[in-house]
Parts: structure tokens; C-alpha cells; sequence
């Protein structure tokens, strides 16, 4: 196989795999978005239950029509709840998706630069984008990675115990709650912070062995 050849073949996947990016990307984001507004939906069911159960005739999911009037409030609390790990799950999915995603792209580039011409060429979204980082975006960077991962957990402790608190639900509903809350606080802490622990580990067990 030629360059030229080589050349084209890699461009092509270059392409291929930079629009996978931006569509994970994006389908990220949206999930960001929802896992925050069903944050806020819980706050208020589990706040405010009286003044929802009189405001929420319906609402339209995915097309679907849903008469959320009828609902006994402990079925629609524990609904919401499947549904936030459901979403809460596929942003982690994302996320990870394009952090696995980025190495290659970043191998990519180093690969195609030197086929034309080398230098600070075929270089965006490696070298030439990470030289002289931005503080914001490092700010923005630790605020999207580390804060939000944090405040879910968090918010996640506060509603599960505000729920067995401050309402008189059935204790069956109240346990599953619970349950699909540790399922998505584990799901967070595996996504954000489990890697950094376990390279921890790795880290503190290498030098002991060179000790």
C-alpha cells in the first residue's frame, strides 16, 4: 500500500470516527440536561406532593400520552425514579464512550500528521487544542466531570432521606426508591470516580514493590 493510499484510508476513518465524537456528544449532552430536570421533577414530588398532585393532569412521553392525574403519587415518585437511573445510566454510557474515543483520535492525528507534512498539521483536536489550555475551560472541565458527579451523589442522599422523612408513602414504595438510588449513586461513582481510585491503588501498589 502506498501513502497516498494509506493516506486516504486514514482520513476517511479520521472523519468517521471524529462524527461518532460529536454524535456521542451530543446525545451526551441531552442526557445531561434530562437527568437534571428529572432531579428537579423529584425535588418537587418529594417536596411539594399536595400542590403537584393538583397541577399534573398529563404529559406527552415519546409520544405517548400519559393521564398523570390518576396516578396514585408513591407509583409516580417511584416512575420517576426508574426513569432518572434509566437516563442517569446512558449519560455514563456516553461519557465513557468518549473518553475511551479520544486516545484513538489523538493516535490518529499523530499517525496522519508526519503524511502531510507534520508540524502543528492534523493536530486540532490533539497537540494544537490542548497547548496552552484555557483556565476556563479547566474550570468548566472540573465543573462537568467532578462537581456534577459530587452534587448528584449528594442530592441523591438528600432526596432518598427526605423521602422516608417527610412523606407517608407506603414502606414497599419507599424501598424501592431507596434501591434505585444506591443503583444510580453506584452507577456515578463507578463512572467518575472508581477509575480514580483503582489507578490510586495501582499507583501506591507499583511503589511499594520498588520499595
Amino acid at each position: 500500500m502506498d501513502s497516498d493510499q494509506r493516506l486516504t484510508i486514514l482520513h476517511d476513518h479520521y472523519k468517521e470516527t471524529f462524527a461518532r465524537i460529536r454524535e456521542l456528544e451530543r446525545s451526551r449532552d441531552r442526557h445531561f440536561l434530562i437527568v437534571i430536570a428529572l432531579y428537579g421533577f423529584l425535588a418537587v414530588q418529594i417536596a411539594y406532593p399536595a400542590q403537584l398532585s393538583g397541577s399534573i393532569e398529563s404529559i406527552t412521553v415519546l409520544g405517548t400520552q400519559l393521564e398523570m392525574g390518576r396516578l396514585p403519587l408513591a407509583t409516580l415518585l417511584s416512575a420517576t425514579w426508574v426513569f432518572t437511573l434509566a437516563i442517569g445510566l446512558r449519560y455514563c454510557q456516553g461519557s465513557l464512550a468518549i473518553d475511551r474515543q479520544y486516545p484513538y483520535l489523538h493516535e490518529l492525528e499523530r499517525t496522519i500528521s508526519p503524511l502531510v507534512g507534520g508540524g502543528q498539521l492534523y493536530q486540532r483536536e490533539g497537540d494544537v487544542y490542548l497547548r496552552k489550555y484555557p483556565v476556563l475551560l479547566n474550570g468548566a472541565w472540573l465543573a462537568y466531570v467532578v462537581l456534577f458527579p459530587l452534587i448528584l451523589l449528594g442530592a441523591t442522599i438528600a432526596l432518598l432521606l427526605a423521602e422516608w422523612f417527610r412523606l407517608d408513602y407506603p414502606m414497599l414504595h419507599s424501598a424501592f426508591d431507596t434501591g434505585i438510588g444506591l443503583a444510580l449513586i453506584c452507577f456515578f461513582f463507578l463512572y467518575r470516580f472508581e477509575p480514580y481510585v483503582r489507578e490510586r491503588i495501582r499507583r501506591h501498589a507499583r511503589n511499594g514493590c520498588l520499595d
